[in-house]
């Protein structure tokens, strides 16, 4: 019950932010500046998005390898992209078919890798505290909201490290707290190591978008500015970061694109519309791509264990969420 009543509420405001903003910036305005794009928009965009597949998978790779279990790259390839799929129609289901697949495939306990997952997850989030704090930064002017958001996040994170710094017998006996516990801020480090990659490609796809539709933001600017769009992305009060995205990238980056202050408005809300499209399609493409491979298949069965299994075990990894941009994005 509670889960549909989140899910009602995060599409009452995806819906009602989407229509705020058309209601500000009429549609046959967006309309006018997406046919403007720049006529290579597809071509970079695809090709910006496999970067930020390779990146995604690189990162899940290494970090499975040295807390999870090791697999070949080609192998993750095809999970992660199966995953794209499944996480676009339940985004549960899609984390929790990563871990059911595992355990079939190398008998790592579930539990060992719903940490591990939760672990990527955190060092995502972890990865955009640190470039949003610089957003902050960069524009005092940003909601309040949002600076209250991020200083709780911060006395939470103080928490986390304290806790794995001294690691207490109470947590390090339970098998969930396992993976976290024993990486210690060193294995954390090198899981945030090799993310670094996977956000640098986000943040080129992004930043590439908006130069598609005309709007010249500096590359220091959209470095500083970008995760704060991320961090709000990923929150879970909307559906797929939709409307909320927008909203951001129209409040750091309007004032670059040419024209009065509809037509600014008007090119950025097209360019994030657009780049959205791009990724989600470009999710469902490899989706469905990865879905016919061996391990896909491995994987759709996967998935039809962890759907059928209690949201407390199936939908763990979903306590903190975040998906690649991307993932969600």
């Amino acid at each position: 019950m509670r889960g549909k009543v989140l899910k009602a509420a995060a599409w009452i405001v995806t819906v009602g932010i989407l229509a705020y903003l058309f209601w500000r910036t009429p549609f046959s305005q967006v309309w006018t500046a997406a046919r403007a794009a720049a006529p290579w928009t597809l071509p970079v965009g695809l090709l910006l998005f496999g970067c930020i597949y390779a990146a995604d998978s690189f990162a899940m790779w290494k970090t499975f390898g040295w807390f999870l279990a090791r697999f070949s790259f080609g192998q993750i390839l095809l999970v992660r992209g199966a995953t794209y799929l499944l996480a676009a129609i339940n985004y549960n289901v899609g984390q929790g078919a990563i871990v059911y697949f595992v355990n079939r495939a190398k008998g790592v306990p579930i539990l060992r890798g719903v940490a591990t997952v939760l672990l990527i997850m955190g060092v995502n989030m972890l990865a955009l505290l640190f470039l949003a704090s610089g957003g902050l930064l960069a524009a005092p002017d940003a909601p309040h909201s949002l600076g209250v958001i991020i200083a709780v996040a911060y006395a939470g994170l103080a928490i986390y490290v304290g806790v794995v710094i001294a690691k207490p017998r109470w947590l390090a006996g339970r098998p969930i707290f396992d993976v976290l516990l024993s990486a210690g801020l060193r294995g954390h480090l090198k899981a945030l190591a090799v993310r670094l990659p996977h956000i640098a490609a986000l943040v080129a796809f992004q930043t590439t978008m908006l130069r598609a539709f005309g709007v010249a933001v500096p590359i220091a600017q959209a470095i500083v500015c970008l995760p704060v769009v991320f961090f709000v992305s990923v929150l879970p009060i909307s559906v797929q970061g939709l409307g909320t995205s927008q909203a951001m990238m129209m409040f750091f980056f309007s004032r670059y694109a040419p024209g009065d202050r509809s037509g600014q408005d008007a090119a950025v809300l097209a360019a994030s519309l657009v780049g959205q499209f791009i990724a989600f399609g470009c999710q469902v493409l490899i989706g469905l791509g990865c879905l016919r491979s061996r391990a896909g298949r491995e994987l759709r069965t996967a998935s039809q264990v962890a759907s059928s299994q209690p949201a407390n075990t199936a939908a763990a990894p979903a306590a903190t969420s975040f998906d690649a941009g991307a993932d969600r994005r």
